[in-house]
């Protein structure tokens, strides 16, 4: 560990998803407990968009720890399109104009709050933030975890001084530390044994429209299945409105937004989920022995990367939703998991979601 005679001032750069925008909070909170971060941290800042999920993750961060001195910097960013239509071409002239703004804006505030370290997380707000951190010869940290790279990481690793990556192989001198996990979700206890398979699965809100419309059919055309399985479906804000489709089912839990520490407990409780290609999520599950069906979000070229990854080391599932027969496909692999209970394998959870924070810890301070 490093040892610098001034304290730090640390970014954080990352937006858009929760599977991104909480491993950034779960980090900060894990930085705030070290024995030494008054000693060597002055300040936190987090670069994200306005009126986004990190900026509103941040100030209820903010008003839970206002002793660790968190401050909130909107900036602008562009989203490179590279679809090959010309409406999306025509979009990125307008957008390039706001990620040199946001370059112009990022520069300002480094300099003007004095930041030394920049840490990269993820997608295209942290971009400006790193393009001005390198040109101000700021030491940048980047973590990636997906098994095929994003565009930002992909640039943000050639100026980084430390690359950490979920995956191996997944940046070039990249140091594979895994996923960076919540201490929220950790629960010890064993949840009572119920000879049924318990399903959890996790659409969120993104596209997964069709995926729920397509569990509602197999719930109601599968015989037996309420004898068989209980399902636990998280539906997410966008989705919470469809929960009074799945009433009539008694062997159905419908939820919208959950917390980790709920998170965590469903977690603990399933025997298997029917899930995103989320890393953060799919480490999650592992975390707790489950069995996976992965459902990657359409247009998704990292999703699949990582389905096919849980497919190849872990002997999981993947399923295509824009395969014609999809529905069909989701019916057979829950009916071909018809009494799964999962093996609870002995583990040291503390220990396994501690490993990647320190590792980062240890290069930011």
């Amino acid at each position: 560990m490093a040892h610098n005679t001034k304290k730090l001032r640390i970014a954080m750069a990352g937006w858009w998803t929760w599977g991104h925008v909480i491993p950034i909070k779960s980090l900060l909170e894990f930085l705030a407990t070290h024995k030494e971060y008054d000693e060597h941290i002055e300040k936190l800042y987090r670069f994200g968009a306005k009126n986004s999920l990190e900026e509103k993750i941040w100030h209820e961060l903010q008003n839970t720890n206002s002793e660790h001195k968190l401050h909130f910097i909107p900036i602008y960013s562009w989203k490179y399109r590279r679809e090959s239509y010309r409406k999306s071409k025509l979009k990125n002239i307008p957008d390039l104009f706001l990620f040199m703004f946001g370059f112009v804006q990022s520069l300002f505030h480094i300099l003007y709050h004095r930041i030394t370290i920049v840490f990269c997380k993820w997608w295209y707000v942290a971009l400006p933030v790193v393009l001005a951190a390198a040109l101000l010869r700021k030491k940048i940290v980047v973590h990636e975890s997906d098994t095929r790279p994003g565009l930002v990481n992909k640039i943000a690793a050639r100026f980084a001084k430390k690359t950490f990556t979920g995956f191996e192989w997944a940046l070039p001198k990249g140091e594979t530390i895994g996923q960076i996990l919540s201490d929220d979700i950790i629960i010890e206890n064993h949840p009572e044994f119920t000879s049924k398979t318990l399903i959890l699965v996790v659409g969120g809100s993104q596209g997964s429209k069709r995926l729920y419309q397509n569990l509602l059919h197999i719930l109601e055309f599968t015989p037996n299945i309420e004898s068989e399985y209980e399902f636990f479906i998280c539906l997410g804000l966008v989705n919470e409105e469809m929960s009074t489709l799945f009433d009539k089912f008694p062997h159905v839990h419908t939820y919208g937004f959950l917390s980790q520490k709920q998170m965590g407990e469903l977690y603990n409780m399933c025997d298997m989920a029917i899930t995103r290609g989320w890393t953060t999520s799919l480490a999650e599950q592992k975390l707790y022995d489950m069995k996976q069906i992965i459902v990657p979000i359409p247009r998704t070229h990292d999703q699949y990367d990582n389905a096919k990854r849980y497919v190849r080391v872990h002997n999981d599932v993947m399923i295509n939703q824009r395969d014609h027969d999809f529905e069909s496909q989701l019916g057979n692999a829950i009916k071909y998991f018809k009494g799964f209970k999962k093996v609870r394998i002995q583990k040291d959870k503390k220990k396994i979601v501690a490993h990647a924070k320190e590792m980062i810890r240890n290069e930011l301070i």
